[in-house]
């Protein structure tokens, strides 16, 4: 260990928690000391949340003319490619990052199998992270090893089952984007617990704020699975299950649907990034993996330009 790993305290605490982590095999059959663990663990990321927390009190603004210097010295922004060929397009290159995003649709029309197919194409290039709140483990390594994922997948995903209440869900996402963890899943909103008491439009709104302020503070993308109501449904509405303030706080509404012939159809209906709204067709192919139709069967993941270099063919 390095001399400023040894006077760093979030360092300190990381190591710290990294050896607690490795200790809950061990107590897998005594929950008391099991509890135990986990509390402590949770006890250190708190007190790493704070200091993350600490760092950010210096920065509080400037003047407008310190302002556009400091954006013009910026890296040309880049977009991220999802590694679906028909939405890289339709995005001119991908998703650029300090973006919300939320994708709304009906049962069983494969939401989690196409973001969780992003978020792996993702992890090809990029440290990413899977919210998994939905399936049971069993069922989600059995989807994960159906895709093959590479060493370098294996080591860059980060999968989360437990972490649900939004306080302790921002902590986890603080904590990942200090060790360079830039793209984040969360499958789905209705699993995320918000404390309070007041009413569930006003937790629906804090949930979406949250996370919208989360992405810019953070310059991260979070994709969040929603759902469309049954009635939104029958009346063949594009809006985003409960009420608040879901969409306006999104910087891209995805919609994803069945048409009359039963073909699943993507619809962006809220473009931030370059108001250009679409629509494309996707395909589930026989190895379970979401494409559009034509795509080749090998995403390729890339950073793209953002002066429509995709368009172009500049890489």
């Amino acid at each position: 260990m390095s001399k400023n790993e040894q006077l760093d305290p979030y360092v300190l605490l990381q190591n710290t928690n990294n050896e607690l982590t490795s200790l809950l095999t061990r107590y897998a059959n005594s929950p008391i000391e099991l509890a135990k663990t986990k509390r402590e663990i949770h006890k250190n990321k708190v007190k790493m949340y704070d200091l993350i927390l600490q760092e950010d009190k210096v920065r509080v603004g400037s003047n407008a003319r310190d302002f556009l210097a400091n954006v013009k010295a910026m890296p040309k922004m880049v977009k991220h490619g999802t590694g679906i060929e028909a939405l890289d397009y339709q995005l001119d290159g991908g998703f650029a990052t300090g973006i919300f995003i939320q994708l709304a649709g009906e049962s069983g029309v494969g939401k989690t199998t196409l973001l969780l197919d992003i978020i792996c194409n993702c992890s090809e290039g990029y440290k990413s992270a899977f919210f998994n709140f939905e399936m049971g483990d069993r069922l989600l390594a059995n989807k994960l090893n159906k895709k093959k994922l590479s060493e370098k997948q294996l080591t860059n995903l980060w999968i989360n089952s437990d972490t649900r209440n939004l306080d302790d869900l921002v902590m986890e996402i603080e904590l990942l984007n200090k060790d360079g963890y830039k793209f984040f899943v969360i499958d789905s909103k209705m699993k995320i617990e918000v404390s309070g008491n007041e009413p569930t439009h006003e937790k629906i709104s804090r949930l979406s704020n949250t996370l919208s302020k989360l992405t810019q503070q953070r310059d991260i993308i979070i994709m969040l699975i929603n759902q469309i109501s049954e009635e939104d449904l029958k009346g063949k509405r594009l809006s985003m299950k409960g009420s608040g303030d879901q969409k306006y706080d999104a910087d891209i509404a995805l919609f994803y649907v069945k048409d009359k012939d039963n073909k699943r159809k993507l619809i962006c209906s809220k473009n931030r990034q370059d108001e250009k709204t679409f629509e494309i067709e996707l395909i589930i192919g026989n190895d379970g993996v979401t494409r559009g139709v034509g795509d080749s069967e090998i995403p390729i993941i890339r950073e793209y330009q953002s002066d429509n270099s995709f368009l172009n063919g500049v890489i």
